[in-house]
């Protein structure tokens, strides 16, 4: 695999020096040919309570066989998820708009953490939407003095309501 696709994942696994932190990956099942490849994140707004992004662990499998087949190595990692439409006229509605920021923090969080070398946001409402390119936005950040900059980020809505196929026959 090319380096140049490698430039910010190299830095936490490669070298002597770094072989506390590939003892971590190792732990959970990757190999040393996964951590020569370019490390994808793949952030989740994976909930089973919310119907918008309830599919949303099935297509993240799909994602990352397409990341392997791409010769990336997928690490998916979750964030939170609050629905207005369940919390709406409670208490809870008040960490509605609130988990955008959430998401977004999380998003950075880990990026950053980890030094992915291209990201990816699965999300199918709009508080995650907004939320997951509010992480993207922060981990682009070109101004003197930001950590890195990732160069390869995408979103992936994936809302149910779009199939149309949850509607209620007459």
């Amino acid at each position: 695999m090319d380096s140049r696709f490698r430039e910010h994942s190299s830095i936490i696994v490669d070298g002597p020096s770094r072989a506390p932190a590939r003892s971590y990956f190792r732990a959970v099942g990757m190999t040393d040919d996964d951590l020569a490849k370019p490390l994808v994140g793949i952030a989740n707004t994976w909930i089973e309570i919310m119907p918008c992004n309830s599919h949303l662990r099935q297509l993240a499998e799909k994602v990352k066989e397409g990341v392997r087949a791409a010769g990336g190595t997928p690490m998916e990692f979750n964030t939170v998820a609050i629905s207005d439409g369940e919390s709406m006229g409670t208490e809870g509605m008040k960490t509605s708009l609130v988990s955008r920021e959430v998401i977004a923090d999380s998003i950075e969080l880990v990026g950053r953490g980890y030094m992915f070398d291209a990201m990816i946001a699965l999300a199918g409402c709009d508080k995650t939407i907004p939320g997951t390119a509010d992480g993207f936005n922060a981990t682009q950040s070109s101004e003197p003095g930001a950590l890195w900059r990732i160069d390869t980020a995408g979103a992936i809505p994936g809302n149910d309501f779009l199939k149309g196929g949850r509607r209620r026959r007459q």
